[in-house]
């Protein structure tokens, strides 16, 4: 059953960064950051509404399925460690969660725009608005990304380091956290990458963890 789990958390991280990749192109190289908070990309008007449309179908599907990867390393470390499989898969249970409500807050805002400045609104009228999200969605938002990313890539290092999963030590490459500086570097340096959403590679880390459960499974 594991196993399947982990394919699947595979599969919807693959899904997710298809998401990521809609919700982000339109922040090319020639979007600029405008309004006072430089909150809001002006490529936003622009840009077809269906991407976010897009994005945020996908997002609620891929979400939930990349999740059960983290169930199946979850259980992996608690074969050695059960203690520590479940405050793994109960910290990550809730940066999926956090997730799902990150990415469509992210998508809201885009269509927000456009429907505000459509309808003869102002840029202002837009700042006011996503200042009040950002003041309720914030921390949480924050708390995601941290756990999602960070706290989730150093955990993963951790078991495979200590043995607790037993897979080759090159397996820690395949986490959020390599993948966002390899991502970095790739736009920094690569004019294919300049304009690649840093997102995505995100995602894809997030799908390598459910590649090193399936690899401790063999």
């Amino acid at each position: 059953m594991y196993e399947a789990f982990a394919i699947t958390g595979i599969v919807g991280s693959i899904i997710c960064a298809v998401g990521d990749y809609f919700l982000y192109r339109c922040q090319g190289t020639d979007s600029v950051r405008i309004g006072e908070a430089k909150k809001i990309e002006s490529n936003w008007e622009k840009a077809p509404t269906s991407d976010f449309i897009i994005s945020g179908a996908l997002a609620s599907i891929s979400i939930p399925l990349y999740y059960l990867g983290f169930v199946a390393f979850a259980h992996q470390i608690a074969i050695q460690n059960r203690a520590m499989g479940i405050a793994y898969f109960i910290v990550l249970s809730i940066g999926a969660m956090g997730g799902v409500a990150f990415h469509l807050n992210a998508c809201f805002m885009p269509l927000i725009y456009k429907s505000i400045m459509k309808n003869n609104g102002s840029l202002k009228m837009v700042e006011d608005l996503y200042s009040i999200m950002s003041k309720a969605t914030g921390v949480s938002a924050f708390l995601t990304y941290l756990i999602l990313v960070f706290v989730n890539s150093i955990w993963v290092w951790i078991v495979i380091f200590t043995g607790i999963v037993a897979v080759p030590k090159v397996m820690c490459l395949l986490t959020p956290l390599v993948f966002l500086v390899t991502g970095i570097l790739l736009s920094k340096f690569s004019k294919i990458f300049h304009t690649f959403p840093l997102a995505v590679t995100n995602t894809l880390g997030i799908g390598g963890i459910a590649v090193t459960a399936l690899i401790s499974m063999m």
